[in-house]
């Protein structure tokens, strides 16, 4: 009975030393490569949205290529 004990336990050793340990197994494939950002815009874009308070109380925003504030109504006529 001792015989197959021992055995049984040296068969159950040998066993787990056999498997495979995580460490062994080999590294994991690198992720693949991201998609490339898309292109920017070469003209264009969005202007910041703040405005500017006129002299007559209305408001005026910011347009054009270079984003500059538009022209006050009634600015130019003096």
């Amino acid at each position: 009975m001792k015989f197959a004990f021992a055995l049984i336990a040296l068969t159950l050793a040998l066993g787990a030393c056999s498997a495979e340990s995580p460490a062994a197994k080999p590294a994991a494939q690198a992720l693949p490569d991201a998609p490339p950002p898309p292109p920017m815009l070469d003209e264009g874009g969005a202007c910041a949205q703040d405005l500017r308070l006129c002299a007559d109380g209305s408001y005026v925003s910011r347009s054009g290529a270079a984003c500059a504030f538009a022209a006050c109504p009634g600015a130019g006529a003096k």
